[in-house]
């Protein structure tokens, strides 16, 4: 990892503070999506839509901002073409998709990132009572939930995270990107407040581009 001048190392605060910022809007995505697994086939089709009404908008929004510039893993982790072919079979051919959002800037891009990553990790928790229930197509369509099986997505994650020089300078930028694709990925939620940005920081943040950190 990358020190800071005094020689700290603030993975760990970084991904406290997104942690912290998130975690009351984690809370309530997670309370709005999990009923919808108990409720049969049907109840996981919309589980899989709404995920992918998400999903679908924010890997495509990486992708054209380059995102295999700070991930170069990237392939590994996009799970699209998993979310694609579970609802696939469960007959679900076309879902509607919100236009993809702007992410210029690495720390930008890490916020959403930490989203897309976090929601692999709840993935697994709603994988076993999924696999007790389900009907045998239910079990069937489960890459989604499943994607990245047996390899150490987030820990490279965050250790990508921590070295990431342009999220140090610009936290703040992480943060409600975060926060704002959380927003999105559940609509009843109240878009959250405009955080205010220290004007010393500003020039370099709108300077930052999504460039590997050295």
């Amino acid at each position: 990892m990358v020190p800071l001048p005094d020689g700290a190392d603030v993975s760990g605060s970084m991904r406290a503070r997104l942690r912290a910022s998130t975690a009351g809007l984690h809370a309530v995505v997670d309370a709005r999506f999990a009923p919808m697994l108990g409720c049969g086939e049907a109840g996981y089709r919309s589980f899989l839509r709404a995920s992918a009404a998400a999903v679908f908008a924010l890997e495509q929004a990486l992708l054209a901002a380059d995102v295999d510039a700070i991930l170069p893993d990237w392939a590994q982790r996009a799970r699209t073409a998993a979310l694609r072919a579970d609802l696939a079979d469960l007959g679900v051919i076309d879902v509607p998709v919100a236009p993809p959002p702007l992410l210029a800037g690495e720390a930008r891009q890490f916020g959403a990132l930490y989203v897309l990553e976090g929601s692999r990790l709840g993935a697994k928790l709603l994988l076993p009572e999924l696999l007790a229930r389900g009907s045998t197509r239910v079990q069937a369509a489960t890459r989604y939930l499943r994607h990245g099986e047996g390899r150490r997505l987030w820990p490279s994650f965050l250790a990508q995270l921590g070295s990431s020089q342009a999220t140090r300078r610009c936290p703040d930028d992480a943060i409600a990107r975060g926060e704002q694709r959380l927003h999105c990925s559940s609509p009843g939620l109240r878009k959250p407040a405009l955080r205010p940005r220290r004007r010393s920081r500003d020039r370099r943040c709108r300077l930052t581009t999504a460039r590997p950190s050295t």
